[in-house]
């Protein structure tokens, strides 16, 4: 059990470190900063903003 906190604690520590300009920007309500290539290749909902929000 111990492991799998240990396993947990360092997964969630490593996705915070990795969202943490993403993070930042969504607490102070900045613009979201741009992601990587890869991301907008497997990802492709996330390359560009949606426009009509509202409409969803």
């Amino acid at each position: 059990m111990k492991t799998l906190l240990k396993c947990a604690a360092l997964l969630g520590g490593a996705w915070l470190i990795i969202h943490r300009r993403v993070i930042v920007s969504y607490l102070t309500g900045s613009e979201m900063p741009e992601p990587p290539e890869w991301h907008k290749r497997f990802f492709p909902c996330c390359a560009e903003p949606l426009d009509d929000f509202e409409d969803l």
